[in-house]
């Protein structure tokens, strides 16, 4: 795992992704997946994501088929990166953010191999994933527009303190092969966030 910083943190429309970029490759396979990608002109996968906190220190986390997750989505076509997430947390809370209330944190180059399939097959993949933080607003259930598969895979809000966030996490052993990819990636944003609220306290 690496770490990346620049003198000035991106925020907004204009994110400059280099500033606080982590890099996860355990196996090495950078190269590889580059080249794989480049060599059939395939995308990474680019997801936004949000860490949504409220006074008492608890993080707003979805439960989602059993995997824990934080909430947001990819982009749709002709969106802009902020306004992808805005999107999907008014899906996924019924809350209505605007690009004032979320702050770039932190972006993360996951490079995974052999990434296990719905379809039973393995893939070796680039996951971009820009994250975020805000605040909690007051959830609406009702505003919620969840899709077939979140509802089928039982998507749920929970708040979890943050103190107890990664024993919970370390914990959730659960018959889904990728579950681990998530688990990794979000001890590893926690472990970030928990650094850039001490060092932003200063």
């Amino acid at each position: 795992v690496y770490y990346l910083k620049e003198k000035t943190p991106g925020t907004g429309y204009n994110l400059d992704e280099e500033t606080h970029k982590i890099i996860i490759d355990e196996n090495n396979t950078k190269i590889d997946i580059v080249l794989e990608i480049f060599k059939h002109a395939s995308l990474p996968y680019i997801p936004y994501k949000a860490m949504l906190t409220n006074d008492n220190n608890k993080l707003l986390i979805a439960n989602y088929g059993g995997i824990y997750l934080l909430p947001g989505g990819k982009v749709d076509h002709n969106e802009n990166t902020v306004e992808a997430l805005i999107r999907e947390l008014k899906e996924e809370t019924g809350i209505i953010y605007n690009i004032n209330e979320l702050k770039y944190m932190c972006k993360i180059d996951y490079y995974q191999k052999n990434y296990p399939k719905r379809n039973n097959t393995v893939k070796n993949r680039l996951v971009k994933t820009y994250y975020y933080i805000g605040k909690i607003k007051k959830i609406s259930n009702q505003k919620q527009k969840l899709t077939e598969k979140e509802i089928k895979g039982n998507f749920k809000l929970e708040y979890i303190p943050l103190n107890e966030l990664e024993k919970i996490i370390i914990n959730n052993k659960i018959n889904n092969p990728r579950n681990i990819y998530f688990q990794k990636e979000l001890l590893k944003v926690i472990e970030y966030y928990n650094t850039y609220i001490k060092n932003n306290k200063k």
